[in-house]
């Protein structure tokens, strides 16, 4: 398959990601936004979530083969070590995120320190990790290496914006300000922003951001 139409399916994914979101928030009358997380929308037992796991399917398939092509661009373009590593590590988050995720989805006791919610937190866990080294991995790679210098900056930017959205995730319940879902959406938000951008710019091959800068030394 032609690289650039892999590429395409991470702004597919996006778009269904968030279908399945404000989907499921309207369907789910009781539903708050701010106070209740992403997860509960695909819970054992939510109202529609099969219907929803079924946009949240796609979403993780379309990722996986979006990530597939990214990678398959760093190797052809003989990007540094450093790149072509970031861009596994987003390949192996979206593989961990869709196996993962369809396996343990939070049960109807969510609080409860089950067997699956534990899985749950863990895939999780390891799923923020991943997307963190993807960014700074790609970022460094493209400042220093690539010299992709506009699209570095911005890697790194949602990097650190993640991180710092993360942090509030435990604040807010330490805090019990009961903002969970506010805070959370902050992350994965940022997150699919980012993937729709970075897959329009490969894509459609964006010269101002793939484009070397010669001034800046090795």
């Amino acid at each position: 398959m032609n690289i650039k139409l892999l590429q395409a399916f991470g702004m597919v994914s996006v778009i269904f990601y968030f279908i399945h979101v404000f989907l499921g928030q309207a369907l789910w009358k009781e539903y708050n936004p701010i106070t209740t997380d992403i997860s509960s929308l695909t819970a054992v037992g939510s109202p529609n979530a099969e219907l929803i796991g079924i946009f949240t399917l796609i979403y993780g398939i379309c990722a996986v083969i979006f990530a597939i092509g990214i990678v398959r661009e760093s190797f052809n373009k003989k990007y540094s070590h450093i790149t072509k590593l970031g861009f596994i590590f987003l390949l192996a988050m979206t593989i961990i995120s869709l196996i993962g995720y369809a396996l343990f989805p939070l049960s109807p006791d969510k609080a409860a320190l089950n067997f699956q919610n534990i899985m749950h937190i863990i895939i999780t866990g390891i799923t923020v990790l991943l997307t963190i080294l993807f960014l700074f991995f790609i970022g460094i790679g493209f400042i220093k290496k690539e010299k992709f210098i506009k699209l570095g900056k911005i890697s790194i930017i949602t990097a650190i914006l993640i991180i710092i959205f993360g942090t509030l995730n435990p604040i807010s319940v330490a805090l019990d300000l009961n903002i969970l879902g506010l805070t959370e959406r902050l992350v994965v938000f940022t997150l699919e922003i980012f993937i729709f951008f970075l897959s329009f710019i490969y894509t459609f091959n964006i010269e101002s951001f793939l484009s070397k800068n010669k001034n800046i030394s090795n």
